[in-house]
């Protein structure tokens, strides 16, 4: 259980290292990661957890719901910027 959990605190890590550099390719799969190793450690039983398991998935869930909303915001504002820019262009033409 202790691998799964540190692996765990791996893919979080080079998940917030991914959103730095806005590699969202790189987020989506290793969401996917994370996701599957969250599985796997349900799987084996919430009573196999200790409470120190128990906050560090609490805490990572928790930075990843921020994360998500944040990339979210981001890509509201890149789709708004394209839709001005071509709206300018549309109306450059005409």
């Amino acid at each position: 259980m202790h691998d799964l959990i540190e692996n765990l605190k791996d893919i979080s890590d080079r998940i917030n290292v991914a959103q730095k550099l806005s590699n969202y390719e790189e987020i989506l799969k290793l969401d996917h990661n994370r996701k599957l190793v969250i599985d796997e450690i349900f799987a084996m039983g919430i009573k196999e957890l200790s409470e120190e398991n128990i906050e560090n998935i609490k805490s990572i869930a928790e930075e990843n719901e921020k994360m998500i909303s944040e990339i979210s915001i981001a890509g509201t504002k890149k789709s708004e910027m394209a839709h001005k820019k071509i709206k300018a262009i549309k109306g450059y033409r005409k």
